[in-house]
């Protein structure tokens, strides 16, 4: 049986609340399992920023608990360049500026690099780790005793 007119025209404004109040993110409440994807001029996927909780701190901060920042070459073949880890860290995406108080592990292919209170600058794909530094290099010292 068909809702009469009146009724009908009641119920839209609720639904049309119910609707936009479901898509609205609170700064109060954390993100569960966070994705913020960056792309290059290009189209090319350039960094994945990724935690198990977010949180939005201030209009260009974010929170992230349990950071894996997956650093891309920025080109066509998509390939892993960098992997950072940290149980927190703060994001501004606006600066590509990653930072955290804590610990950090840089993984990539030519080494490998822990410490605590580290900052990350995207555009110069720098990472400064400015304590308990450990580096671990990969390659290769040929005739390094000659």
């Amino acid at each position: 049986m068909p809702l009469p007119k009146k009724s009908l025209l009641l119920l839209l404004p609720v639904m049309a609340l119910a609707a936009t109040s479901t898509t609205q993110v609170s700064a109060d409440r954390p993100i569960i399992n966070f994705r913020l994807p960056t792309f290059t001029a290009d189209g090319f996927r350039s960094w994945l920023v990724r935690g198990s909780e977010a949180r939005i701190s201030g209009k260009n901060q974010i929170d992230i608990v349990e950071l894996t920042l997956t650093i891309f070459t920025g080109t066509a073949d998509d390939k892993i360049d960098t992997m950072i880890l940290s149980p927190a860290a703060r994001v501004q995406p606006e600066e590509s500026l990653v930072t955290g108080p804590g610990t950090i592990r840089v993984i990539n292919d030519e080494f490998e690099a822990s410490g605590s209170d580290w900052r990350y600058t995207h555009k110069e794909k720098r990472v400064s780790i400015n304590q308990n530094v450990h580096v671990t290099f990969r390659a290769e010292l040929k005739d390094f005793l000659k």
